[in-house]
């Protein structure tokens, strides 16, 4: 029977082609392998999970719950928060129930004492043949007689209709994309937006992107493919001017390419006006003259808007680039029922136009023409905007109330940015654990081989300088360690637990896994737990974690099932991506830094907190140069003024 329950499942891959393989894996191997490797399995599919959640993925994110329910239940481990999440996605319980049951014992094997687990799930032959009518009926009536996945995404209607990206490469200066079914030239439509320093070449069909926007850089073009709406894929070409671009269709394949010749081939089926979206402008593809081969001056890049967030009265616009006061304009308007401030700057909206309702009062982001994004904020009585430049971000909004501020407070308002914007009563409430890494007899990196440059010394300096900046700003601060003390790593997440931290943040340095790479490893990178995601974050958690080698055991295999939580993975992914902002902010005003990125990986120290938490590796103790810079006093203090600052923002957006 274990072979029906995975063919069952093995349906469903063609669909989710982004997991395509550990899917595949899990399904063909899970129920035969022994208990070590099963665990491995229900750790992968947490992790994929957690990845399908950040990526917004709903359709993967219900397949993989299934499975984790289904590993769950052969563990012997709780599966309500996998079943509750399943039944907000639309899956009845009495599906949920038969994935509960879907796993049992095999009467067969009882006598021989390596038991397997198989499946309950069978389909007969004369099932399959039957029309899709009468399957539909059948599944339905005999759902009481023998348990059968309800899936929501079990859709009855012809898949093989729909067309799936499954997964998409970069081959050299060209774009591969794998598809489930042939596409013809006639399938996809296709525009050009020629502006000066800003050529589009817009191509779309109707089809399904497995694992979210994908974004490709060549030489002298990018390529763009995403979701355009739930039944439209669009590819966009970006180049700073005209070039060739061809599509080859062959196999299940789409080859995207720039041509070598100076005749421009797109596919055949061109659109009118009628199928662009409204005020967006199709221009004719003009052929090269002598005027197309002059040399074109080095423009800037055009400015993005990648996405549109709400917070409690306004949005935040997050850009592709950085953007100045003066290049933005707003002017007011009222009419009969509304008043209205209309904000307008140069730029290209990705996705449709986004609209936003707070009570009565309305914000809508728009691409207002091919050039110019608008937003226009309304309401029904007149109102003050707030407007916010911060980095590559632009908020805009309601102001609460019209009373005007004094000098002073607007200029500490504007040099705080969203520091100031969080009450001191919202900041008092919140307890942030600091957690200086090593300590005692673990010293952790050295620097040098006097041994004079330590880790835990470093380390130590630079998380008491953080909660004395924290606790300016009006925090409570807590510390694992305030002294030259060794701390076990169960000891560090359990101290936070018990004090109902509301951060926990873990303070390291990093060192060159060799001499020979001492003298090129350098940067800031900040850390969520995860499953390692990639060798050198596999590294950097294998130096960290040996600090306390025999704590390890602790965590029992059963620990490590159960530290995966969503909302909390989700939250730590934010943290540390506001936190690495920051610090390079700060930082790079006055020194060259190396942005190491943010990073998953399993350090032990990160195990068992129930809060939002990460590990910052501050830089690297065995680079000539970073190596002092982080035992600088003046370098601890600006990095603890970043570090706060992305605390700041991480409350701020995640009120």
């Amino acid at each position: 029977m274990i072979k029906f329950l995975f063919l069952f499942f093995v349906f469903f891959n063609l669909c989710f082609g982004a997991y395509e393989k550990e899917l595949d894996n899990f399904d063909n191997n899970f129920i035969t392998s022994k208990a070590d490797a099963q665990i491995k399995f229900h750790q992968q599919l947490k992790s994929l999970y957690i990845q399908s959640v950040i990526n917004e993925d709903e359709k993967t994110k219900i397949e993989l719950l299934k499975r984790l329910i289904i590993s769950s239940n052969v563990l012997n481990l709780d599966d309500r928060s996998y079943a509750e999440e399943l039944k907000e996605s639309g899956v009845s319980q009495s599906s949920i129930n038969a994935l509960r049951k879907a796993v049992i014992k095999d009467k067969k094997r009882n006598n021989s004492p390596n038991n397997t687990e198989i499946s309950t799930f069978s389909q007969t032959q004369s099932q399959k043949n039957i029309s899709k009518e009468k399957k539909d009926e059948d599944i339905n009536k005999k759902v009481e007689k023998k348990p059968q996945i309800q899936n929501n995404s079990l859709d009855t209607k012809k898949e093989n209709d729909k067309i799936y990206i499954l997964s998409s490469n970069k081959i050299n200066q060209s774009i591969e994309l794998k598809l489930n079914t042939n596409l013809n030239e006639n399938d996809v439509k296709s525009f050009v937006l020629d502006e000066k320093g800003n050529y589009r070449h817009i191509s779309d069909f109707n089809g399904v992107l497995e694992g979210g926007k994908k974004e490709y850089k060549m030489d002298d073009y990018r390529v763009v493919i995403s979701q355009y709406n739930p039944k439209t894929i669009r590819i966009v070409i970006y180049a700073k001017e005209r070039i060739p671009i061809t599509f080859d269709f062959n196999d299940k394949k789409l080859k995207i390419s720039k041509q070598s010749s100076t005749v421009l081939k797109t596919p055949k089926k061109e659109t009118t006006q009628k199928d662009l979206p409204k005020k967006q402008e199709i221009k004719p593809v003009k052929t090269q003259n002598s005027q197309d081969k002059k040399p074109k001056q080095d423009k800037k890049d055009p400015l993005y808007v990648l996405d549109v967030d709400k917070i409690s009265n306004a949005v935040i616009l997050n850009l592709s680039d950085t953007l100045s006061d003066d290049e933005i304009s707003v002017f007011g308007s009222k009419d009969q029922k509304f008043f209205r401030q209309i904000v307008s700057f140069k730029g290209i909206l990705e996705g449709n136009r986004k609209n936003f309702t707070f009570g009565k009062n309305n914000i809508t982001v728009t691409q207002y023409n091919p050039k110019t994004v608008r937003i226009v904020l309304s309401s029904p009585k007149e109102f003050d905007i707030s407007k916010n430049l911060e980095d590559k971000s632009l908020t805009l909004g309601f102001q609460k109330d019209n009373k005007k501020t004094s000098k002073s407070d607007d200029k500490k308002n504007k040099n705080n940015n969203n520091k100031n914007v969080l009450s001191s009563n919202f900041k008092s409430k919140k307890i942030i654990v600091i957690d200086a890494g090593h300590g005692g007899k673990d010293s952790g990196a050295l620097g040098n081989k006097q041994g004079t440059l330590k880790e835990k010394n470093i380390v130590l300096s630079t998380a008491l300088k953080l909660g004395s900046e924290l606790k300016k700003r009006g925090y409570r601060v807590l510390y694992t360690r305030s002294t030259d003390q060794f701390i076990n790593l169960r000891d560090r997440t359990k101290f936070a637990n018990d004090k109902r931290a509301d951060l926990f943040i873990s303070v390291h340095a990093n060192a060159a896994p060799n001499a020979k790479k001492a003298k090129s490893a350098e940067g800031v990178e900040t850390f969520f737990l995860s499953p390692a995601r990639s060798e050198r974050s596999k590294k950097a958690a294998e130096k960290e974690n040996q600090g306390d080698f025999e704590e390890i055991n602790y965590f029992s295999k059963q620990s490590i099932l159960n530290f995966l939580n969503r909302e909390k993975i989700v939250a730590s992914n934010k943290l540390a991506i506001d936190v690495q902002k920051n610090i390079l902010t700060q930082t790079r005003k006055k020194y060259k830094i190396v942005d190491g990125g943010v990073r998953e990986a399993p350090f032990w120290v990160l195990v068992g907190a129930q809060m939002p938490a990460i590990l910052i590796e501050i830089g690297y103790i065995t680079h000539p140069s970073e190596g002092q810079r982080i035992a600088s006093k003046t370098f601890q203090d600006i990095l603890a003024k970043g570090i706060a600052d992305g605390v700041d923002s991480y409350f701020y957006h995640n009120r």
